[in-house]
């Protein structure tokens, strides 16, 4: 047997192979789990994106300058009134001391032996009330020499927490240039941006009412309620918006300065809407920023592009794109493509 013949008997065999492989291969469906999507009653109610706000922030600087020789705290940390903050190399104040010291000893020196003189009457009742006067710049000059050298332990002047640190060791202060600010958030404020055409929503009949419900999503959805309010009284003349902020006790500290959260007016307590949602994982989004999801039809994935509303917790409203009844996917998309065989199970 020549060595074409051998060829042409393995190709045979090699083909026949692979032939039977591939008529023996089968694509098994993909194991997926699904929703079936039913309306939902919810109260109608308007949202707002807002961020929290503290109650109020005070800036922390020294009086004088000079090199800071140390900062006692950090970012985040609490602190009581009166607690040490930084402190300030004290030598030029120490100096300053020293020097009004001697001056104000002078000043004493000269201001008894004077007061012989002027008992005796022998110098005048001005050169008196001169030497009366230079002991009073004396003691004042030490007084301020003496609140200088003190004012190098930078002390906080309220309790709270410490935002944003500004100032490290080695550093120059200037006079009213911010070491830290201490922030008051036992109380916060949730701001709000409002339509100019809602604003009147916010009137004293809301404060009497239910409130706002204020949904913190990086707490886990907690939720809080809050009927004190105050709106701002001129609008942004680009956005055509007003500022509304809401007051709401913070005691555990749970709701940071900068925070996203989402805040809910209702409408009404007796107006309610039937709803679709999904959980907020099923929505996907695609490069031209449509929302869409995956259905289960017939054991095949199909793609089905949506109108998406209001979030509401870890799920989402849905507008259109969908009917009572679909089988959405809910984990496992990310393996299925369009046609792709599917085996579904409900959550």
């Amino acid at each position: 047997m020549n060595k074409r013949t051998i060829f042409l008997v393995l190709a045979a065999a090699l083909l026949a192979s692979c032939g039977k492989d591939k008529g023996s291969y089968k694509v098994e469906p993909l194991k997926v789990v699904t929703e079936t999507v039913s309306a939902g009653s919810q109260t109608a109610s308007r949202h707002y994106v807002g961020k929290v706000e503290e109650e109020s922030s005070t800036p922390v600087s020294f009086t004088g300058s000079g090199c800071v020789t140390k900062v006692y705290v950090e970012e985040g940390q609490y602190v009581a009134k009166g607690q040490l903050i930084a402190e300030m190399d004290p030598t030029q104040s120490q100096n300053a001391l020293e020097a009004a010291k001697a001056m104000l000893t002078q000043a004493q020196d000269a201001q008894e032996r004077m007061k012989v003189l002027y008992e005796s009457q022998s110098i005048s009742e001005i050169d008196w009330v001169n030497v009366n006067t230079k002991l009073r710049t004396a003691q004042s000059s030490y007084q301020m020499a003496g609140k200088a050298l003190a004012d190098c332990h930078l002390k906080a002047p309220c309790s709270g927490i410490i935002g944003k640190k500004q100032m490290e060791s080695g550093m120059t202060a200037l006079p009213s240039q911010p070491v830290c600010t201490i922030l008051d958030i036992t109380r916060v404020k949730v701001k709000i941006a409002v339509p100019e055409k809602e604003i009147a929503l916010f009137g004293p009949e809301m404060a009497a009412g239910q409130g706002a419900t204020i949904t913190a999503e990086a707490l886990g959805g907690k939720t809080f309620q809050s009927k004190q309010f105050v709106r701002s009284v001129q609008g942004e003349s680009l956005t055509h918006t007003y500022d509304v902020r809401f007051t709401l006790p913070n005691p555990d500290g749970q709701l940071l300065p900068g925070m996203v959260v989402s805040v809910a007016l209702p409408l009404g307590a007796e107006t309610e809407q039937r709803v679709l949602t999904l959980p907020l994982r099923a929505v996907q989004q695609d490069t031209d920023g449509s929302n869409f999801v995956w259905l289960k039809k017939d054991g095949k994935a199909h793609r089905q592009t949506i109108q998406t509303g209001q979030p509401q917790g870890d799920r989402i409203v849905i507008e259109s794109g969908l009917s009572e009844g679909n089988e959405v996917i809910v984990e496992g998309y990310q393996k299925v493509s369009e046609g792709s065989e599917v085996l579904g199970s409900a959550e």
